[in-house]
């Protein structure tokens, strides 16, 4: 059970590093682009398959509004991936110039969106997992260790901010853009700006959920307390 565990986390982190990667297509050019696409296509699959209980119980047990969202914003990630993978081969230059396939530039602005889309997504997705992350760094870091954690996440949550503006994502999302200008800018500083952008999208999800769900229990809890209490 502790190697598949370990094995879902390694796979998640190097998925997480390849798809910063296969946004800085300027950075790495075309033919390093395409190779990281596949391997994160590959890891995807593989992702899934590691995963594959919760296709086998998404039609099982009763649906409360938690896993109602969750369901939704999991199955959003796999079209936006699907629709990632597939328009990437079809505007293959390189790795998948063999097959009879080909794509303009309609396909090029999809593959974009759908990039950004499954960028922002896993982001969500992330987040939704985050009682999870921090209840383990809580076990490992102190007071001030957390402090000083928290402080970090939210100077780079409003770094995220002003990421997002600069590299025109909403423009992205929405097909009125498929490049930002690279003017003046190095590989490392759009990985590290679009990290933080991914760990907005994270944080958001995580408070947000936490705090609806969170008084949403509270609700449902408060009216069993109630009515238990007018039964006696």
């Amino acid at each position: 059970m502790r190697h598949k565990i370990f094995l879902k986390i390694l796979v998640d982190a190097l998925m997480s590093a390849l798809f910063l990667l296969a946004l800085a297509h300027h950075g790495t050019g075309n033919l390093a682009h395409e190779i990281i696409g596949a391997l994160l296509g590959a890891l995807f699959i593989v992702h899934n398959i590691l995963n594959w209980a919760w296709y086998k119980n998404l039609f099982r047990g009763p649906y409360t509004l938690y896993r109602g969202v969750w369901t939704v914003i999991n199955l959003f990630l796999l079209a936006a991936m699907g629709g990632m993978f597939i328009s990437g081969v079809l505007i293959s230059r390189d790795v998948f110039d063999f097959l009879p396939v080909s794509g303009g530039w309609t396909a090029r602005r999809w593959h974009t969106a759908a990039a950004y889309w499954g960028f922002i997504l896993a982001g969500v997705h992330l987040g939704l997992h985050g009682s999870m992350i921090t209840g383990w760094l809580g076990r490992r870091l102190g007071k001030w260790g957390q402090w000083a954690f928290g402080l970090f996440m939210l100077c780079l949550v409003l770094y995220g901010v002003k990421a997002s503006f600069v590299w025109h994502i909403g423009s992205k999302l929405v097909l009125r853009r498929a490049f930002s200008s690279w003017e003046g800018v190095s590989l490392c500083s759009f990985i590290w700006d679009h990290f933080a952008i991914w760990c907005l999208y994270a944080a958001v999800s995580y408070y947000v959920s936490s705090g609806l769900f969170g008084w949403l229990g509270k609700k449902a809890s408060s009216k069993k307390n109630k009515k238990e209490s007018s039964a006696c």
